[in-house]
C-alpha cells in the first residue's frame, strides 16, 4: 500500500469539515499556494515547501485544517497558523505544528509537545515526547517512552503504560507515521510483543494476543497471527480467517487485501469482490479506492468497478471531492470524475 504505517484515515465522528471552506494546496516553482474545491487560486505560492514533505500528507493534513479555518504553514524556518484567507493568525511559532480538530492542535515548543487553540495560545503546555490529534475528547501522547491518553484540559484519561497505539493518523505535514486514536470505542495498545484493544478506560477488552493490530472500520479490525492477516469483530470473535499477506481497513463495506498474487477487495464475509489482480491498492475513501495496475494509479467504485482507470504515477485519497494525483514530478487534483481541476504542476 502506497502508505507509512498502518492507513491514514479521515476524521469522522464529530469532524468539521465542509465542503465550502476547504483549501487544497498546490505547488508552482516550488512554492505552496492554496486552490478552492473549483480549482479557483485563493492564496498565492508564497510557502516553503521542504525536500522531505510528503505531498499526499501535506494535502490531507491542509485539507482537514481548513475546515476549521486554521492550516499549519512554514516560513521562514517556522511553523505558524494561517487562515482560509491567508493570514497568518498566530502570534506564536512553532517547531513543528499538527492539525486542529475539537479545537486543538499538538505543537512543539522546546523539542516537547503541546496544545494550542485556535488563537495560538497554548491550552496543554509542551510536555510529551510525541502529540497526536483530538478526537472524541481523547488524544494519544507519548511521555517516558510509552503511550496514554489526555483530554482537553491535559489531564491524564489513561495512564501512559502501552508501547504503541493503532488508528495511526497523519497528525501534521512532517509527521508521516500519524498516532493512535480511538474509532468505534476502541483502540488497538501494544504492550511487550502483542497487541490487543482497550476501552476508553485503558482497559484490555480484547487480550493482548495479536502480532499485529490495525483500527477497528465498519465493525471489524485486522489482524496478525501467524504471520498472516485477518479480521475480528468487535466481540474479539474471528470473523475472517487469518490468510492475507497484507491488509488494508474497511471502507464502502470493502477491504483491500493482498495474496502472494496480488491485491483484491473482500466484503465483510471474506468474500472476493475484485479480482487479485491489482499491485497496489488502499482502502476506501469518500466511496473510491486509489488502486495500480500496469505501474499507474486509477480509482475503484465501491461496486469494484473503475470510477477513474489507472493513468497517474501516484495518486492520493479524495477529500471533500477532490484527490490529489501525480504525473511525473508534478501535481495536479481531480474531482469524481477524474477530470483537472488543478492540472499537475510543481
Amino acid at each position: 500500500m502506497q502508505t507509512f504505517t498502518e492507513q491514514d484515515r479521515p476524521l469522522t465522528a464529530g469532524s468539521e469539515s465542509t465542503s465550502d471552506s476547504t483549501l487544497f494546496p498546490i505547488l508552482q516553482n516550488n512554492r505552496i499556494g492554496y486552490i478552492n474545491r473549483t480549482g479557483q487560486l485563493i492564496i498565492a505560492p508564497q510557502f516553503t515547501k521542504d525536500e522531505a514533505t510528503n505531498f499526499r500528507v501535506l494535502s490531507a493534513v491542509t485539507a482537514r485544517g481548513s475546515s476549521q479555518g486554521m492550516i499549519p504553514v512554514k516560513t521562514a524556518g517556522s511553523w505558524a497558523y494561517m487562515d482560509n484567507y491567508g493570514t497568518i493568525v498566530t502570534e506564536t511559532v512553532f517547531e513543528a505544528a499538527g492539525t486542529f480538530h475539537q479545537g486543538l492542535a499538538p505543537v512543539m515548543i522546546g523539542g516537547k509537545w503541546g496544545y494550542t487553540d485556535t488563537t495560538g495560545k497554548l491550552k496543554i503546555n509542551p510536555q510529551f515526547d510525541d502529540a497526536g490529534v483530538f478526537n472524541e475528547g481523547f488524544a494519544a501522547v507519548k511521555k517516558d517512552n510509552k503511550w496514554g491518553f489526555v483530554n482537553v484540559s491535559g489531564d491524564w484519561l489513561v495512564e501512559p503504560q502501552f508501547d504503541d497505539l493503532t488508528g495511526r493518523r497523519w497528525s501534521g505535514v512532517d509527521t508521516q507515521t500519524g498516532h493512535g486514536h480511538f474509532s468505534g470505542g476502541f483502540c488497538g495498545a501494544k504492550v511487550g510483543d502483542k497487541w490487543g484493544y482497550i476501552d476508553r478506560t485503558g482497559t484490555f477488552v480484547i487480550l493482548p494476543k495479536y502480532e499485529d493490530a490495525q483500527s477497528f472500520f465498519e465493525g471489524l479490525a485486522a489482524v496478525k497471527l501467524e504471520g498472516k492477516w485477518g479480521f475480528i469483530d468487535e466481540s474479539g470473535a474471528i470473523a475472517i480467517n487469518p490468510q492475507f499477506e497484507d491488509v488494508g481497513g474497511f471502507g464502502s463495506k470493502l477491504a483491500p487485501v493482498r495474496r502472494d498474487e496480488g491485491w483484491a477487495f473482500i466484503d465483510a464475509s471474506g468474500s472476493c469482490v475484485a479480482g487479485a489482480q491489482f499491485e497496489d491498492a488502499d482502502s476506501f475513501y469518500e466511496g473510491f479506492a486509489a488502486v495500480k495496475l500496469g505501474n499507474k494509479w486509477g480509482y475503484l467504485d465501491s461496486s469494484g468497478q473503475y470510477a477513474i482507470t489507472p493513468r497517474f504515477d501516484e495518486a492520493g485519497d479524495f477529500e471533500n471531492g477532490l484527490a490529489p494525483v501525480r504525473m511525473g514530478n508534478e501535481w495536479g487534483y481531480i474531482d469524481t470524475k477524474g477530470m483537472y481541476v488543478w492540472s499537475p504542476t510543481s
